[in-house]
C-alpha cells in the first residue's frame, strides 16, 4: 500500500487485487486505507461478488460478506455498501468515517460526466498517467462531453496533455495543448502548450505560437525563465552532481564502479517510468 499499516486482524494468503490502481490488498485494514485514499476512484464495480468472497475466504469475515451480498441484492448504493465495511472494520473513528461517506454521498448527487471526470482527476493525482488518458478519452467521446461547457471540455483536453507530457511525449502533448487552448482560452494551456515545445527544444514553433497568441517580449521572457526554473530543481540538481561524481570516476580509471552505477540509475529511471505507465 506504500506506508506501513498496523494490522490486528487476520492477513490473507492471497490478495485481493484492485485493478484500476494495480494494488495487492492483503487485510481488513488495508481494505479501510484503499477506500479512504482513494475514495474519488470507487464506482460501483467495487460492490462485487469477488470481494465478498476474498472477505469471508481468506479473512474469515463471513458475517460482513453475507451483509455486503445483501447490500448488493437490495440494490443498495455503494455509500451504504462502504458504510458498512467501515462500520464493521472499526480502522477509522466515526468522524473520519462519516467524512468519507460525506463524499460518497456527494457523488452520487452529480451526473455520471461529473462522476467521470473526478476519478480522472484522481488518476492524474496519483501518477496513474496512462490511466488517466484512457479515462479522460473516454470522458470525451461521451454524449455529455458533446453538450458540456467547451471550457469544461477544454480543460479535459488540457489535462489529456499534461498526461503525455509527464510520459515525455510531448509531441501529442502540444496537439492535446492546442485543442484545449481553442476551447477554454486559458493562458496556463497556453504556458504548458509553450513548455512543451521549449522541452522538444523547438524554438521555432516556441516563437511563432507565442507571438501568434498576442505575447509579447516580456512575457515570453517570463515564461523561458519559469521553465528554466523548474529545470533547476533539487532532483535535477543532485542527478547532475552524481553524473560529475561518475565522470570523475571515469577519470581515475575506476570504470566497474562507473558501469555498475550508471547500470543501477538507469534500472531506476525504467522503473520509476513502468510505474507511471502501469495500467
Amino acid at each position: 500500500m506504500g506506508e506501513l499499516l498496523l494490522c490486528n486482524e487476520q492477513i490473507a494468503a492471497m490478495p485481493y487485487y484492485i485493478d484500476g490502481l494495480s494494488i495487492n490488498i492483503y487485510s481488513i485494514e488495508e481494505l479501510n486505507y484503499y477506500i479512504a485514499n482513494n475514495v474519488y476512484l470507487l464506482d460501483s464495480d467495487f460492490m462485487s461478488e469477488e470481494l465478498c468472497a476474498w472477505l469471508e475466504r481468506e479473512l474469515g469475515l463471513r458475517t460482513m460478506a453475507e451483509k455486503l451480498r445483501d447490500i448488493m441484492r437490495d440494490n443498495g448504493k455503494l455509500s451504504s455498501f462502504v458504510e458498512y465495511i467501515l462500520k464493521e472494520s472499526y480502522y477509522y473513528t466515526p468522524a473520519q468515517a462519516a467524512d468519507i461517506l460525506a463524499v460518497l454521498c456527494q457523488m452520487e448527487e452529480k451526473s455520471d460526466f461529473e462522476i467521470d471526470k473526478m476519478r480522472a482527476d484522481r488518476l492524474m493525482e496519483k501518477e496513474k498517467y496512462l490511466c488517466s488518458i484512457y479515462a479522460y478519452k473516454h470522458l470525451l467521446t461521451s454524449t455529455d462531453a458533446q453538450l458540456a461547457d467547451p471550457v469544461v471540455v477544454g480543460n479535459i483536453y488540457h489535462n489529456l496533455g499534461t498526461a503525455y507530457a509527464r510520459l515525455y511525449m510531448f509531441r501529442e502533448a502540444i496537439d492535446y495543448y492546442r485543442t484545449a487552448y481553442d476551447k477554454n482560452q486559458d493562458p496556463e494551456t497556453l504556458k504548458e502548450w509553450l513548455f512543451a515545445y521549449r522541452c522538444l527544444k523547438d524554438d521555432d514553433a516556441f516563437m511563432k505560437t507565442a507571438l501568434e497568441h498576442g505575447l509579447d517580449d516580456m512575457q515570453i521572457t517570463e515564461i523561458k525563465n519559469e521553465l528554466s526554473m523548474y529545470s533547476r530543481n533539487q532532483d535535477i540538481k543532485d542527478f547532475e552532481e552524481q553524473l560529475a561524481k561518475y565522470a570523475d570516476e571515469i577519470n581515475t580509471g575506476d570504470r566497474v564502479r562507473f558501469a555498475k552505477e550508471s547500470e543501477r540509475l538507469l534500472a531506476g529511471w525504467k522503473d520509476e517510468y513502468r510505474r507511471i505507465c502501469r495500467v
